[in-house]
């Protein structure tokens, strides 16, 4: 693999995005730190589901705008660094992101999977690419009505299984636990969960009430990741200031 080819293909991608996503994606010049905190996240989650085929990660939070789907877009390109085929899905219907961070259209995604909208499509047909080739996402399509319902459909079902067939590991971006059932009720096909808790303005009362909804479900809770730290407060050097932490539970 050309690395140094691939770094260019990757810093002319990343210029077109949203400004808004702009220095928060590793290979858009990240601090190393940063770059070394999801190299960390990303052996800790391959050890922790080594048994398994193609595990399934869900990233969630127990309230918006915490920086998930910008942290679960990382821990993805970082597998995707190891050569695996990884797809990123987004599975919030209610407020997706994922199309954003990696600027692409949103015409046709998960909602329009999951309800068969073109009886001829393929899943395959639905796939994006990103500037590895190892690396595919799939878009939440439109908002639909019922997220929910969706979710917990025997469609959802029978589309995570064939994905599983066909990629070495999959990364599901779901709603916050704390507003919304959406990402508990997927447990029984995610080989683990993480909770992004952002630095300074998630109360504890708040964490422990989406850790109860998750476990109501029987979900596999692998850790927590402490984002947007302030560099000003913290004992860790500046690199470290944006995701600083995992902690097995």
């Amino acid at each position: 693999m050309n690395n140094k080819k691939n770094e260019n293909i990757n810093n002319k991608y990343y210029r077109e995005n949203s400004r808004k996503y702009e220095g928060k994606l590793i290979g858009q010049d990240a601090p190393f730190g940063i770059t070394e905190a999801f190299k960390m996240i990303r052996t800790n989650l391959i050890y922790s589901t080594s048994s398994e085929g193609c595990p399934v990660f869900a990233v969630t939070s127990a309230y918006a705008n915490t920086g998930k789907s910008v942290v679960i877009s990382n821990i993805a390109m970082s597998f995707a660094q190891l050569d695996k085929k990884v797809l990123l899905i987004d599975g919030d219907m209610r407020r997706p992101t994922v199309h954003k961070i990696f600027g692409a259209d949103n015409n046709g995604g998960l909602s329009e999977i999951i309800l068969g909208v073109d009886k001829d499509a393929k899943y395959s047909d639905y796939l994006r690419d990103t500037p590895n080739s190892n690396f595919k996402i799939i878009t939440s399509g439109h908002v639909p009505l019922n997220p929910s319902e969706l979710l917990s459909s025997i469609q959802f079902e029978k589309f995570i299984n064939e994905m599983r067939n066909n990629f070495d590991c999959i990364f599901i971006d779901l709603p916050p636990i704390g507003v919304v059932s959406d990402a508990g009720i997927v447990a029984k096909h995610i080989s683990g969960y993480l909770i992004v808790v952002r630095s300074g303005q998630t109360e504890y009362r708040t964490i422990d009430n989406a850790i109860e909804a998750l476990h109501q479900t029987k979900a596999n809770i692998l850790g927590f990741i402490l984002n947007e730290v302030n560099p000003k407060i913290n004992k860790y050097k500046k690199g470290y200031s944006r995701y600083d932490r995992y902690d097995r539970n």
